[in-house]
């Protein structure tokens, strides 16, 4: 496993060493990584920053694997996905990578390309506008405030070296104009997007040849950033027959292998599901999946070392809430700060929130993070949490 500080890593290595699997977990140097804290960590390595140099970090990562005998490899961030993908031949004599194919994970990490897609699928997208100069930002229509402003992929390479993406929002068009300059002069080129209203709500797979197999469906409950981001809670939900077909056709058409997640905003004002993102990679809220009954990362095992095909569906549980606590916390801190100043929306509630959190347990919940039986990464990574923000305290 890389990319030891995340979230799917930590779920990933819970999963394949309770079915009885040697793991290894890598990690960038320099990075706080609770997964390798866990009891079914057998072995923890630090690589080169993927993002610093591409050909380092693909050499150190295929050494390692050779000294170690290592079968598969699965990265996780983008910042290891697409590094590996460009190395991935160094790989071909060593061990399988857990990768979707090269064009197929090209178009997925491309944003821009990615809507193009979906509209030509009848996947219902937010307006997107890709602008490469400030003539393009005086030809936009008049909009409703606020608006997305984001990078076109997460990670760009020009070279070996990375430039990294951001989302952040405008609220009235100078501020736009301001946003949208200083992205051009960093990456060139800049996505504008209408900001969709509505709870999140996440669909994932297990693609083959063509197939969607193990699909799977969960609701946002809370995120991180209580203007969009990750979620810090969220529970599984019965799977909708156009939530089915909608991402059927984008990870087919993709040409996704292996697991695979879209996600959606479902529209305030018409109840339709908007197409917010696609990955071929593990996602950060993989853990309810696991506490719902579908296994990914087992079936990924099987596939890639012993060639076995994932079953077509599972009858998961509905109902099952998965929180994680840093997430959690992370929230309440966002809340604390308040809604920026010209944010038109309905915010959450602190104390609202706080209430709804304080409940340790109830029947159905579960937690990303904490582990009675795998307890040193949950402990650890909440430690850090404090920790980082006390050290911001003190360096004011």
């Amino acid at each position: 496993m890389l990319d030891g500080h995340s979230a799917s890593a930590l779920a990933f290595t819970r999963s394949l060493g309770r079915a009885g699997h040697w793991v290894a977990l890598g990690a960038n140097q320099g990075v706080f990584a609770p997964a390798t804290l866990s009891r079914y960590c057998k072995l923890s390595f630090k690589y080169p920053v993927s993002t610093d140099d591409t050909a380092v970090f693909a050499a150190s990562v295929a050494e390692f694997a050779r000294k170690n005998g290592i079968e598969l490899i699965v990265p996780v961030t983008d910042w290891t996905t697409l590094p590996l993908s460009r190395h991935r031949e160094q790989f071909e004599r060593i061990c399988f990578l857990a990768l979707p194919a090269r064009e197929a994970l090209a178009l997925a990490s491309d944003k821009y390309r990615t809507v193009e897609l979906a509209r030509s699928l009848g996947v219902p997208v937010p307006s997107t506008w890709l602008l490469r100069s400030m003539q393009d930002v005086e030809a936009l229509p008049e909009q409703i405030f606020p608006i997305v402003v984001k990078d076109r992929f997460s990670v760009r390479w020009v070279g070996d070296h990375s430039v990294f993406g951001s989302v952040t929002y405008a609220y009235s068009r100078e501020d736009a104009f301001c946003k949208i300059t200083n992205r051009l002069e960093q990456a060139g080129e800049v996505l504008i997007q209408d900001f969709v209203v509505g709870p999140g709500m996440g669909f994932s797979c297990f693609a083959i040849d063509g197939e969607i197999r193990l699909p799977f469906q969960w609701q946002r409950i809370r995120e991180t950033d209580p203007r969009g981001s990750g979620s810090s809670s969220r529970k599984s939900v019965p799977l909708d027959a156009e939530i089915l077909e909608l991402s059927g056709k984008l990870i087919t058409r993709v040409g996704f292998e292996g697991i695979a997640m879209v996600e959606y905003k479902t529209e305030a004002a018409s109840g339709r599901p908007v197409l917010m993102e696609i990955n071929g990679r593990p996602w950060g809220s993989l853990q309810l999946a696991i506490a719902s009954g579908v296994d990914y990362p087992r079936y990924v095992a099987d596939r890639y070392l012993a060639g076995i095909a994932p079953p077509e569906a599972i009858p998961y549980q509905n109902g099952i809430t998965c929180r994680r606590i840093t997430g959690e916390l992370t929230h309440l801190e966002n809340l604390r700060h308040g809604p920026p100043r010209e944010w038109p929306l309905p915010y959450p509630s602190f104390w609202t929130s706080l209430a709804k959190m304080a409940v340790p347990w109830y029947p159905g919940m579960r937690y990303d993070d904490l582990s009675f039986s795998d307890p040193r990464p949950g402990v650890a990574e909440i430690a850090n949490w404090f920790r980082v923000r006390l050290r911001r305290k003190l360096t004011k």
